[in-house]
């Protein structure tokens, strides 16, 4: 438990030493006020579809909506976020009216409350990779390290404290779940495992609709024992029962699309859209503009781990290589493969619950090597944990640029947590309008 205690409270360190949620305009901010405007719409000011008109903290209009090539006015992201946020809400809203904060949701205990939200999403993805690498048969000390390594030394970390009403952690935590349920539903056919399943697979591709393809995962894990259970009594029951619950997580979305759009399904991104033919992979993974291996470097041990996947868990690694292709692929296929302004390659944060289990294979195979392959990999981790917490607070302070950073920036600005003189000067923006017609 001390190794999801720490990342824990060194998110809850960052979270309280930038104390953003004293800062104007911060926390709930961009893509956080179409997550969250559900909440404050709908039990604040009564009004979740805003038929009545405009409203504004005096300032700027606090909901951010869209308008469908149909006319129609509607929330640009689906309520998966609004839910996760939903228990976090509550609390800060009933403070909010006892202690003489403004109660309009968008005020300090609400951003704070959000933020520590994200860390205890964060305690529960960790939890649940523990569980499932232990239930793997991996020792107390690979397990360890392997819940160490995930939450200190990548992006995800970021994602729990500086980011964290951004949707990472809490897909990352839904996804550990489904997961831990997964491998538990193949051994047992337990009832619980399917309500486990249904309730995440709902959450999941109602946060990300893209992240529906760990349903992949499902599948292949139990290929081998798919068409023999389908022939079983309870085979059928047990669809019924994870087809229902994902129905019911998604009903109020299908509600609030049929009100404000007249359509049961809506596509809210208008002009924005995937590229399957031209798919960024090799940006994606290794540019200094949000390259997933160049700001997460760790994440190598696991793709290398993958092939360490042998003996018991060689079951593991068609499912895992399967679903990281196709994952990365789908990805970077996207017009804005880079995803705007955020730290390194905020879209695959998602699946590091399930890429955690080729990490511990990796750290396994370390761990009963010599000497010298030891103490080079645990050199290698404690660089790239400091890195990445150092590059956090280099992303708050804007010296790592959010979205226009280059080789010549990059180490310019190595190191050094204040920008650099002329640091501006260097920034390549990305021309998004261009990116949206293929020009990426």
């Amino acid at each position: 438990m001390i190794s999801i205690g720490i990342p824990a409270i060194v998110a809850i360190l960052i979270i309280l030493n930038l104390s953003q949620w004293k800062v104007d305009e911060r926390v709930i901010e961009h893509d956080v006020r179409i997550y969250y405007g559900y909440l404050p719409a709908t039990f604040i000011f009564n009004d979740p579809f805003l038929e009545r008109g405009e409203y504004n903290d005096g300032r700027r209009g606090l909901f951010w909506q869209v308008t469908t090539p149909q006319g129609h006015k509607t929330f640009k992201m689906t309520s998966g976020m609004a839910m996760m946020y939903l228990p976090f809400f509550v609390p800060a809203h009933l403070y909010s009216k006892l202690s003489g904060n403004l109660p309009n949701g968008f005020s300090e205990p609400y951003k704070f409350f959000i933020l520590i939200g994200a860390v205890f999403y964060l305690v529960i993805g960790l939890e649940f990779i523990r569980k499932t690498l232990l239930h793997l048969k991996f020792s107390d000390l690979v397990t360890a390290s392997t819940v160490l390594v995930t939450g200190l030394t990548t992006n995800l970390l970021c994602y729990a404290s500086q980011s964290g009403p951004m949707p990472h952690v809490y897909s990352f935590a839904l996804i550990a779940i489904f997961i831990f349920a997964t491998i538990k539903f193949w051994e047992t056919k337990g009832l619980k495992y399917i309500v486990a399943l249904g309730v995440t697979f709902g959450l999941i591709t109602l946060i990300r609709p893209t992240n529906a393809l760990i349903g992949l995962f499902f599948i292949l894990y139990g290929k081998d024992l798919i068409f023999s259970h389908l022939k079983t009594n309870t085979a059928l029951y047990q669809i019924l029962l994870f087809v229902s619950l994902v129905v019911i997580i998604w009903l109020p979305q299908l509600y609030y699309w049929k009100f404000s759009t007249g359509h049961l399904l809506s596509y809210t991104y208008n002009d924005e859209r995937f590229f399957f033919n031209d798919p960024k992979i090799l940006q994606g993974l290794f540019s200094f503009r949000k390259g997933w291996l160049m700001y997460t470097p760790v994440m190598v041990f696991a793709l290398l781990g993958i092939y360490l996947l042998r003996g018991e868990l060689r079951r593991l690694q068609i499912p895992i290589l399967v679903f990281t292709l196709l994952n990365i692929y789908i990805i970077f296929s996207w017009w804005c493969w880079w995803y705007g302004g955020t730290y390194g390659q905020r879209a695959l944060i998602d699946s590091y619950a399930l890429l955690a289990i080729p990490l511990a294979a990796f750290l396994r195979y370390v761990n009963e090597s010599g000497i010298l392959l030891r103490s080079t990999v645990i050199s290698a981790i404690a660089f790239f944990t400091w890195l990445n917490i150092f590059q956090t607070y280099q992303f708050e302070y804007h010296s790592l640029h959010w979205d226009g950073m280059n080789r010549e920036l990059y180490f310019k600005q190595f190191g050094r947590l204040e920008k650099v003189e002329g640091h501006d000067a260097f920034i390549h923006w990305p021309d998004y309008e261009a990116a949206k017609k293929g020009d990426r």
